[in-house]
């Protein structure tokens, strides 16, 4: 039980704890570290205070193991109990006036806005410009933004960005202190990649769920050709310093009987993609059709693949294609789920 309270009081405010197992100058100590970490919250990072409950949570629970094992003395008595309760109380308060203070200190410091990422209409109109131009000189095209959002905790504005004209452009730009950075470059080129392998994957596969594909490259790539104008085709032909990532989800239980037959279709993607001295790599997932038929999913999210891992009846994952050669090949890459 007195494990118990130690880590509950530890997770209620750090430090407090450490009364709990008779530790004075311990608690008072971690009491102080939690008062810095409330004001480095609203002024630096929530990382600090993260790391102070691990610490704390790590020694509460030491310590009163060694309590119960009888390798440390037990603190008992009236004393011990009043001390317990009246360390947490003054914590509580002491800790939630210096929580207010430093909040409504922030709050004073942002010229009257509460750290909860918003900003006045001037700042956002300001940021809009700046981004803007920035967009515009880097690539030479019109472009705008919106949806644009502060976060105090990084001191980092993120927006969305659009080029003028064209319908499913939509990026993401940020700046960190006075550096702006995006990715319609990538946005740009991935688009390309689709576009350039779409009639492969929809007209091989004919149980597909959904799929997509991301081109990246390095950043001194980026900083050479992103003003050029240049198509991801005249990209490859100018640097190998590039990855295209294809991943592919279909509707299909797969087995030793019909692997076979979905391997060559997997193939001639790989086919295409070499012949075409594209540097790619593959992925490919197989869901049971009872997934799409009984659950209703259309459409797999690649990011959140992990919550239909019990349909999920083979993978396939290629790093580099170039390795692969023929439909045998590619089968020794794929994995069956039994």
């Amino acid at each position: 039980m007195r494990l118990f309270f130690a880590i509950l009081l530890s997770l209620l405010v750090p430090g407090t704890g450490q009364f709990v197992n008779g530790q004075r100058w311990k608690g008072i100590l971690f009491v102080g570290l939690d008062i810095i970490c409330l004001v480095l919250k609203y002024t630096v990072s929530l990382i600090p205070m993260y790391l102070l409950y691990i610490v704390v949570l790590v020694d509460a629970v030491v310590v009163g193991i060694q309590i119960i094992r009888g390798k440390r003395e037990t603190p008992t008595g009236k004393p011990y109990i009043v001390e317990v309760v009246v360390a947490f109380l003054i914590a509580v308060i002491v800790t939630w006036g210096v929580d207010a203070g430093a909040e409504k200190l922030t709050m004073v410091s942002l010229g009257g806005v509460f750290p909860d990422n918003s900003i006045s209409k001037q700042e956002e109109q300001k940021i809009k410009q700046e981004a803007e131009t920035y967009l515009n000189n880097k690539y030479g095209k019109e472009f705008y933004v919106d949806q644009i959002k502060y976060t105090w905790q990084i001191s980092t504005y993120s927006m969305r960005g659009h080029l003028r004209g064209e319908k499913d452009s939509d990026f993401l730009v940020e700046k960190e202190k006075r550096n702006f950075s995006d990715t319609y470059y990538l946005h740009k080129l991935s688009k390309e990649g689709r576009e350039e392998i779409k009639p492969q994957v929809e007209g091989s596969f004919t149980s597909l769920m959904n799929w997509d594909s991301t081109v990246t490259v390095a950043e001194q790539v980026e900083e050479q050709f992103a003003g050029q104008d240049l198509s991801y085709s005249e990209i490859r032909q100018k640097t190998d310093r590039y990855q295209q990532q294809v991943q592919i989800n279909i509707s299909k239980s797969l087995s030793e009987s019909n692997k076979r037959e979905e391997m060559e279709k997997a193939y001639q993607l790989v086919d295409q993609l070499n012949q075409n001295k594209i540097n790619a790599s593959l992925e490919i997932n197989y869901f049971d059709p009872s997934l799409k038929e009984e659950k209703g999913i259309d459409k797999v999210d690649f990011t959140e693949q992990l919550r239909y891992d019990d349909y999920l009846t083979a993978f396939l994952e290629v790093d580099d294609i170039s390795q692969i050669s023929s439909v045998q090949d590619l089968e020794e890459y794929l994995e069956l789920v039994k």
